[in-house]
């Protein structure tokens, strides 16, 4: 069984606030053969957003994104991941 991870980037053209839509359109599926594979992955965003984004007393951070995350995170990130077989 696969296991797809689907992520989207950019808008459709309906910025009706900004008036400056982006260019593009972009989206990235990650498919994963192995069930634990995905589950340790859900879990290495969960454990880096609640261990180096989502510090106390500031605004909740609900997702990883690669523009404003930093060097420390994405490599705090990655050691989580690196030994899964996709």
């Amino acid at each position: 069984m696969w296991y797809l991870h689907l992520d989207e980037s950019g808008d459709l053209g309906f910025d009706f606030v900004n008036k400056k839509p982006s260019k593009f359109f972009t989206v990235c599926i990650l498919a994963i053969s192995q069930r634990d594979s995905s589950f340790k992955i859900g879990q290495a965003v969960k454990k880096t957003l609640r261990r180096k984004l989502n510090k106390p007393k500031k605004c909740q951070v609900y997702e990883l994104k690669g523009s404003s995350s930093t060097l420390e995170v994405k490599q705090y990130f990655w050691n989580q991941i690196k030994d899964c077989k996709l």
